[in-house]
């Protein structure tokens, strides 16, 4: 195959199919992997720029540059499935 379809997640680097990671909404075409937003959660969801975790009906957001996941409200991109 020629990786179409495929998309590089921002945090461990790897490239994984497109429909099972979750998008930036913010244009930047930054993805993460499913493997990477299951281990956020599995480990409290804690937020990667304040350290606290994102509760409830918060926004999640994808932090650029590979800093992880937190909250919308702390610099990151609203993922736009989650």
């Amino acid at each position: 195959m020629l990786g179409i379809g495929r998309v590089t997640c921002v945090v461990c680097k790897t490239r994984g199919r497109r429909r099972e990671a979750r998008k930036a909404q913010d244009g930047s075409g930054a993805h993460i992997c499913a493997a990477c937003y299951a281990q956020w959660e599995k480990t409290g969801r804690k937020c990667a720029a304040c350290n606290t975790s994102v509760k409830g009906v918060q926004d999640v957001g994808l932090l650029i540059g590979g800093q992880g996941l937190g909250h919308a409200d702390c610099g990151g991109a609203r993922l736009l499935r989650a």
